[in-house]
C-alpha cells in the first residue's frame, strides 16, 4: 500500500502543487512570525538587562493607569527632594533623580515633526552618573549648562543634525531652541528601539515639560556588600514618598523591555493574520483536490477493494498521501519562514526602527510546531476525501468513468444555504448605522462564514449556473 501510494503521488503531482504551496505559505508566515518574536525578544531582553546592571533599585511613583496607547504605565511624579532621601538611605551609594516626557515635539533642520505615528520622540533628563545612565556619549559631551542638549544618534541621522546646530522643540509655553553639543547611543544601538531621544540637564528637562521641580524615577546604586533585593527592602521601611512603587533595577528592566516589545506586536499581528488566512484558504484547496482525486481513482479504489484491501487500508492510503505532503510543505514552509523573518527584519529597519545587530533565533520548538501544523491541517483536510475513499464499492471498477454525485447532494445544498445565512447576518452589521470597531471581530467572522458557504455550495451551484451561461 505504501508503494501504491508514492506512485499515486507522483503521478498527479502537478495537481498536488498547488496544495503544496498553499500549506507553504501558510506555514511560513506562521513560522516566519514566531522567529521574529523569539529574537526580536531575545534582542531587547539583553540590551535592557546590561543597561541595567548598574541600577540596582528604582523608586517611582504609585500607578495611575495602564495606557491603552503605547505609553505604557502612568504614574504620579515624584518630588525633587525625593532624591535627597533616597541617598540618605542605609546601602545606598548614588541616587539621581530623572524625568521624561512624550509630549513635546522636536523639529529637525527643516522644521519638520520628527517620529509621527512610530516610535516616540523623548525629551528627557540626562543622568550625570555613569552607571546609572541608560545612554552614553557617542561625540561631542554631555549637556552641563541652560540651552543645551544632546541627541542619539538615530535623531541625529533623521533630523540631519550635526554638533554646534540649534535643536528645536516645540512646548506647552511655545518654541525653544536649544544648542546641540552631543550625540549619544543606547548601548550599542543608535536609538532605544526607533524612538527619538533628546536629553538636558534635569532643570531643564523640568522646565521644558513643564514639570519643575518634579520627577518620574529616582535610580539608585547599593554600597558594595548591598544586594538589590535587600535595597529595595531599605528604602522601602525608610518611605521615601507617600505609596512609592520601589523595584529592583533588573525588574525594571524587564518591564522597560516588555514595553519596547509591546511596540512592535502590530507587525507580528499582521504576519500571523496572513498566516490564519493562507492556512485556512490551504485547507479548502487540500481538501477539494484530494475530493477530485478520489473521483479520479475510482476505479483504481474499486480494485484495490476488490484484490482485498479493506476500507481501513483504503483511507490510510488516502491520509498516508496527505501526511506525505503535509511533512513536506511544512518542511519548506518553516525553511521559507525563516527567509521571511530576515525580510521582515529589514522592513522594520526601512520603516526606521533601530534593531541591534543580531542573529535570528530559531529554536527547536518553533521547527517541531510549524511542522506539527502542517500535518494537522493536511491530515484534517483530507479527512472527508478519505471516507469518501471507503464507501468505492468494488463494483465501481466494472465502469468506465467516475461518477460524482456532490452536484445532488441535498445535505451540501442544506449546509450551503444554512452558511449563507448565518454570514449574512453577521455581516449585517457593517451595513447599519455608524458601525462600531466593536463590530469589526464579528464582521470578518461573517466573512470567513460566507468563504466557507461558497465552498460548500460550489458543487450544487455550478451545474445550473453553467446551464444558464451556455443558454
Amino acid at each position: 500500500m505504501f508503494r501504491n501510494t508514492v506512485r499515486s503521488l507522483w503521478s498527479h503531482k502537478r495537481r498536488l502543487i498547488s496544495t503544496c504551496v498553499a500549506v507553504i505559505l501558510g506555514v511560513a508566515f506562521m513560522s516566519g512570525t514566531l522567529v521574529l518574536n523569539s529574537t526580536i525578544g531575545k534582542i531587547f531582553d539583553d540590551l535592557f538587562a546590561d543597561l541595567g546592571k548598574g541600577i540596582d533599585a528604582q523608586v517611582r511613583g504609585p500607578e495611575l493607569f495602564e495606557s491603552q496607547t503605547g505609553g505604557g504605565t502612568q504614574r504620579t511624579l515624584l518630588d525633587d527632594s525625593v532624591t535627597e532621601k533616597v541617598a540618605a538611605v542605609p546601602g545606598v551609594s548614588a541616587a539621581e533623580g530623572s524625568i521624561l516626557s512624550e509630549q513635546l515635539t522636536v523639529l529637525d533642520k527643516k522644521g519638520d515633526p520628527m517620529g509621527g505615528n512610530g516610535p516616540p520622540t523623548l525629551v528627557g533628563s540626562w543622568d550625570t552618573d555613569k552607571k546609572l545612565s541608560s545612554y552614553q556619549v557617542a561625540s561631542g559631551r554631555a549637556p552641563t549648562a541652560p540651552g543645551e542638549v544632546i541627541i542619539d544618534r538615530a535623531g541625529a541621522d533623521k533630523g540631519e543634525f550635526e554638533i554646534g546646530d540649534d535643536v528645536e522643540i516645540i512646548t506647552p509655553k511655545g518654541r525653544e531652541k536649544l544648542e546641540l553639543v552631543g550625540i549619544s547611543k543606547f548601548g550599542e544601538a543608535d536609538s532605544a528601539g526607533g524612538s527619538i531621544f533628546v536629553g538636558a540637564t534635569l532643570p531643564e528637562a523640568q522646565r521644558l515639560s513643564g514639570e519643575p521641580g518634579k520627577l518620574d524615577t529616582v535610580n539608585a546604586r547599593a554600597e558594595e556588600g548591598v544586594s538589590p533585593e535587600r535595597l529595595v527592602r531599605n528604602l522601602e521601611k525608610a518611605n521615601v514618598a507617600d505609596n512609592a512603587d520601589v523595584v529592583t533595577g533588573k525588574q525594571a528592566s524587564e518591564e522597560m523591555a516588555s514595553d519596547v516589545k509591546s511596540g512592535f506586536s502590530f507587525f507580528t499581528v499582521i504576519l500571523l493574520v496572513f498566516a490564519g488566512v493562507a492556512l485556512f484558504v490551504g485547507a479548502f484547496i487540500i481538501s477539494n483536490t484530494f475530493g477530485i482525486l478520489v473521483a479520479q481513482r475510482t476505479r483504481e479504489l474499486a480494485l484495490l477493494r476488490a484484490m482485498g484491501a479493506s476500507r481501513r487500508q483504503v483511507m490510510l492510503s488516502v491520509l498516508l498521501e496527505a501526511g506525505l505532503i503535509g511533512l513536506f510543505s511544512a518542511v519548506l514552509g518553516f525553511l521559507a519562514g525563516v527567509g521571511l523573518a530576515v525580510g521582515a527584519f529589514e522592513l522594520l529597519k526601512s520603516f526606521g526602527l533601530d534593531l541591534p545587530g543580531a542573529s535570528l533565533v530559531v529554536k527547536p520548538i518553533v521547527a517541531v510546531q510549524t511542522v506539527i501544523v502542517g500535518l494537522l491541517i493536511t491530515a484534517a483536510a483530507a479527512i472527508l476525501p478519505a471516507i469518501r475513499a471507503t464507501r468505492v464499492p468494488p463494483i465501481a471498477a466494472l465502469r468506465d468513468v467516475a461518477v460524482d454525485t456532490s452536484g445532488s447532494s441535498k445535505l451540501r445544498a442544506g449546509l450551503g444555504v444554512a452558511l449563507f445565512i448565518l454570514g449574512g447576518l453577521l455581516v449585517a452589521p457593517a451595513f447599519g448605522n455608524e458601525p462600531g470597531s466593536d463590530k469589526i471581530r464579528v464582521v470578518g467572522a461573517g466573512l470567513g462564514v460566507l468563504m466557507v458557504a461558497v465552498l460548500v455550495s460550489g458543487p450544487v451551484i455550478a451545474r445550473p449556473l453553467a446551464r444558464v451561461v451556455g443558454s
